[in-house]
């Protein structure tokens, strides 16, 4: 049975964990980042706070204070981030489809020369919200800060699944690349297992777990 590794904690309805055993594949996730809050007093006046990733949704919500939550209108980048903003109470105003470049177009429509929030980690690369600039006014608040793992241990897997940058360097500080096959879940993630040396990255076409699934079929033929 051929072992797939993906660097995230599967939900029991993982799409990604489904999809895979049920083609007859051993899954295991587990993330080899150490989250933690970062204080911060209530956010600048804006008009949108815009959520690239589930953990700022999360770090975000649980500690602004609900007046200041109430006067932002909310956005997501993809379909996963929009579902954690519901799960807390806050559907999101506006939903884009994980694509940064396109997401950052449509979302311009509705926010152009407005003030734009975007809690992130402190060591984000800010990739998405720099699409903004000129368009609108960025804000930059930090919620989360990651730290890497060190304390796993992991077998040999056929697949291994990367979810950030950040895993992919955790993995690989520990670990040696022994030609096994590599999923990103997107451009980012795949550059920075480029500037590892990793080889012959497959990026999944969306960031979902669907697509990451897809892409780990794929890479076993």
């Amino acid at each position: 049975m051929k072992k797939i590794y993906i660097s995230r904690q599967l939900e029991v309805e993982s799409v990604f964990h489904k999809t895979l055993t049920t083609n007859g594949l051993f899954v295991h996730g587990e993330s080899l980042v150490s989250l933690r809050a970062v204080p911060f007093s209530d956010p600048p006046p804006a008009d949108w706070a815009f959520f690239y990733s589930q953990n700022a949704v999360r770090f975000f919500v649980e500690n602004v204070s609900p007046e200041a939550l109430s006067k932002l209108k909310l956005a997501a980048l993809g379909p996963g981030t929009a579902a954690a903003l519901t799960a807390l109470g806050h559907p999101p105003q506006f939903v884009g489809d994980g694509d940064p470049d396109h997401t950052a177009w449509q979302f311009m429509g509705a926010a152009k020369g407005q003030r734009v929030l975007f809690p992130r980690a402190s060591d984000s690369r800010k990739s998405v919200q720099s699409l903004f600039e000129g368009q609108c006014t960025v804000l930059d608040l930090v919620v989360y800060e990651n730290t890497l793992r060190t304390d796993f241990e992991l077998p040999r897997f056929d697949v291994l699944t990367f979810t950030s940058p950040l895993n992919a360097q955790a993995y690989f500080a520990k670990k040696t690349w022994q030609g096994e096959h590599v999923v990103a879940i997107g451009n980012t993630t795949a550059q920075a297992l480029a500037d590892l040396g990793i080889m012959g990255v497959i990026v999944a076409n969306a960031p979902s777990e669907e697509a990451l699934a897809a892409a780990v079929l794929l890479a076993i033929g």
